[in-house]
């Protein structure tokens, strides 16, 4: 796990001064060694977290004639596999690394080398022959990769405070992008916070010339949904076991000491499990709690412990969410505004006393139907005819619908009906908070995303259309981006032994009827993965209602919260930005209101836009 970064200047050779600056901003990323190659008016530099062949994975790397150099951020689980595949080749290796491996298979097979990698990266490839860099990113978007142009550079990091250092780069705040933050909670790739900067999206590599200009940019696999109803239940819970086993082994791969975060719940405990029956050591587990009893889950991951006897690490926070606010900020680099990246750094910090890498359960409710809002709100108010019903109703129901269309609508699963589901502030609290001015131009591209989405899952079914697009902008815009950054803030690594290409493959071919099901007169999804625990657990541990990783912010922020004034004082009082953006009567609202998500959103980003303007 590192952090990259890389220079093409289009009117003078890059010195190592350039590159300095960007590698400086990512010194957290790579506590363990930096590295920098410069090559005429382009440079490459590289912090270093070793995690594998300690002493011989120094970067940034080349080929064996020096033709190619690469600097590489992640990991790549079938790197052994591969290198003996080059070496039959006839190729030369100087070290043990993935690295090594990775360039090399470039230097094979060109573009399509990502095709055959499995394992988290984001790397950029500098090809002396050809005059022009690659840069790839991972099938799921778990390392990030940004990049940036402008009339005299062209310019690439793994965070955006490092393209703030080049400059001949000018950065404009984007009011597009910022309308997907408030109402996403995120800035889904290509966005980023400012107009010239990009992410470039999972799954998707590009070619760059030396003149600076984008020569192609191709996405090269996509998620995609093929039910198979060839087998029982018993044979799906068989063969998804034995995908995420030999997941979780090859994920296992470290010359460092490890362990795994353990929140208690369906997926960590999945995790754990099959770590402790694996390895021959106790795993080091890691969980956080809290003193509001409806947001701490610490029993359960004392269950889990208790279970396998793992070597357990807890800390029960208070967190001070304001405290640690500035931190949070300047590491997102942009607007990021789910409040669980706060216990995600608190579990991050207690996690690396102890270990330099950690597996986590993230992507499970993704690949198997796990979240709340597929099983309640999309279930049963979207569906065409309400999932929550008895096999009786069910059947009846289409019949009332023709005598009582109103009142027994069949429904249709819409975009629109999604981001009802999904969205923080409405359309209509958007438009209330812009400044007319700026809202009069706004295109609504989280609408359009969504659609868009929904079109490419037309032909699913109605559960997968909803697992389709979180797969696609949720998991990769939220979850990954909130892990990777709230983790590398303490040089930690994580790895999502359920985000794996393997283990996605066989999720996508499993019976919508086989993942979601009713159990204690609820309906569930990840019920494959349940019945898999309930080898181990009792039901009331399994089945109790899903809770999250979520933080009290109502606590914190609502009306009698603790930091009620604080909340007011930066949203009315502090003003920094906001007067040029939106409408004072929609902040005091806003401020006055008891939407704690609503606050904490238009926190962050007063913050972010105080730190900006101090920069």
């Amino acid at each position: 796990m590192c952090g990259i970064a890389g220079l093409l200047l289009k009117d003078r050779f890059v010195v190592e001064k350039d590159l300095v600056n960007m590698s400086n901003q990512l010194a957290h990323r790579g506590p363990d060694g930096s590295g920098a190659f410069l090559y005429e008016h382009i440079g490459f530099a590289h912090r270093r977290l070793s995690i594998i062949d300690l002493e011989g994975g120094k970067q940034p790397l080349s080929n064996t004639e020096g033709t190619l150099w690469i600097t590489f951020n992640g990991e790549i689980y079938n790197y052994l596999e591969l290198r003996k595949d080059l070496i039959g080749l006839g190729y030369h290796f100087k070290t043990q690394s993935d690295t090594e491996v990775v360039v090399h298979c470039y230097e094979e097979w060109g573009p399509a080398c990502v095709e055959r990698l499995r394992g988290m990266f984001a790397f950029a490839v500098l090809d002396i022959k050809n005059k022009e860099l690659f840069l790839a990113r991972d099938h799921f978007g778990i390392k990030p990769l940004i990049y940036a142009a402008s009339e005299s550079a062209f310019c690439f990091a793994s965070e955006l405070q490092a393209l703030k250092e080049v400059s001949d780069l000018k950065l404009s705040i984007d009011t597009e992008a910022l309308n997907l933050y408030l109402q996403l909670q995120y800035i889904p790739a290509p966005f980023t916070i400012y107009k010239e900067a990009k992410k470039l999206p999972p799954a998707h590599w590009m070619r760059v010339g030396f003149n600076g200009a984008i020569l192609e940019m191709r996405r090269y696999w996509k998620w995609s949904f093929h039910e198979s109803e060839a087998k029982t239940e018993a044979e799906w819970m068989e063969g998804l076991e034995a995908v995420i086993k030999e997941s979780v082994n090859a994920h296992l791969v470290s010359d460092v000491p490890f362990g795994a975060f353990l929140s208690g719940g369906i997926d960590s405990s999945v995790i754990v499990s099959y770590m402790a029956q694996h390895m021959q050591v106790p795993v080091k587990t890691f969980s956080i709690g809290f003193e509001n009893e409806d947001f701490n889950e610490l029993q359960y991951a004392e269950t889990v412990a208790k279970r396998w006897g793992t070597e357990h690490f807890t800390e029960v926070v208070e967190p001070d969410a304001l405290g640690i606010l500035p931190q949070l900020v300047r590491h997102y680099g942009e607007p990021f505004g789910d409040s669980s990246a706060i216990p995600t750094w608190y579990v991050s910090r207690l996690a690396r006393r102890h270990v330099t890498m950690v597996l986590t359960g993230d992507a499970g409710d993704e690949l198997l139907a796990g979240y709340r809002s597929y099983t309640e709100k999309w279930s049963r108010y979207v569906q065409p005819v309400p999932e929550h019903l008895s096999g009786f109703k069910k059947c009846l129901y289409p019949y009332l619908n023709i005598v009582y269309p109103l009142k027994f609508p069949l429904r249709a699963a819409s975009p629109e009906n999604w981001l009802r589901i999904v969205q923080y502030f409405s359309a209509a609290e958007r438009a209330g908070l812009w400044k007319k001015e700026i809202a009069e131009h706004l295109t609504e591209q989280g609408d359009l995303m969504v659609r868009e989405l929904f079109q490419e899952a037309a032909s699913y079914r109605h559960f997968q259309k909803a697992q389709y697009v979180d797969f696609n902008s949720y998991l990769p815009g939220d979850v990954l981006t909130k892990v990777d950054i709230a983790s590398m803030m303490h040089s930690l690594e994580t790895r999502t032994p359920l985000l794996d290409i393997k283990v996605a493959a066989f999720a996508s071919s499993i019976p919508q009827s086989i993942l979601i099901g009713k159990k204690v007169k609820h309906w569930h999804g990840k019920m494959l993965l349940k019945k898999l625990l309930g080898g181990y657990f009792s039901e009331d541990f399994i089945y109790r209602p899903k809770m999250g990783f979520a933080v009290p912010v109502s606590d914190w922020f609502g009306k009698n919260g603790k930091s009620r004034n604080e909340i007011r004082e930066r949203i009315l009082d502090r003003q920094v930005g906001f007067s040029d953006l939106f409408n004072r009567k929609a902040l005091e609202d806003i401020a006055e209101g008891e939407h704690a998500g609503h606050q904490w959103l238009l926190i962050f980003l007063q913050e972010w836009l105080s730190q900006t303007q101090r920069n």
